[in-house]
């Protein structure tokens, strides 16, 4: 164990990014605070709710809710107990922490900024490129790291892929998420 771990994570996908970072720092022996996006924190609330049910002890996994994840982040770094930093989001709030961590050189673990390119090849077969593209793109409503930001399509076949991959995005249907009707519904 390196000791407490402040564990910051994105809207996106909440449960999976919380049990990401909170299943090694306990494995570890190490105790967290995870401070989960202002837009999301009752996922983690409730995940430290069932963390309380299964047994782990008090204060062990400790949930910090803010609108001002900044000041919060701020406070907590110049803490001289805080050990390490996991930090999954922007590359700007990254370079952020990165600076308030050398202060007490905290260990860092950072995933920053997604730019997932997606690459069609000439012998690709059109319909399967288009369906993948269209997966990879719109993943989580289009708000994933790994969600494609850039479809690179050999020459050749451009004109087709484009003509494709346009029909298929025009028949997507947003709407609220409890419509039965909707194919894209809200980002959270």
């Amino acid at each position: 164990p390196v000791g407490p771990c402040l564990l910051i994570t994105p809207w996106n996908f909440p449960l999976a990014m919380a049990t990401r970072k909170v299943a090694p720092a306990l494995a570890a022996g190490c105790t967290v605070i995870l401070k989960p996006s202002e837009l999301t924190p009752l996922t983690s609330l409730f995940f430290a709710r069932l963390l309380s049910e299964a047994g782990v002890p008090e204060g062990v996994v400790n949930v910090i809710t803010t609108p001002d994840a900044p000041g919060l982040s701020e406070v907590l770094m110049k803490d001289s107990r805080l050990r390490k930093v996991s930090f999954t989001g922007s590359t700007a709030v990254g370079r952020r922490l990165v600076a308030q961590a050398s202060e007490h050189m905290l260990r860092m673990s950072m995933e920053l900024g997604g730019n997932a390119p997606l690459i069609v090849f000439e012998d690709a077969d059109l319909d399967q490129a288009v369906k993948g593209a269209l997966t990879a793109k719109l993943r989580n409503g289009g708000q994933s790291c790994v969600a494609s930001n850039r479809i690179l399509v050999h020459e050749s076949i451009a004109d087709a892929f484009v003509g494709q991959f346009a029909r298929r995005m025009s028949e997507v249907t947003l709407g609220s998420g409890l419509d039965t009707a909707t194919t894209l519904g809200p980002l959270i």
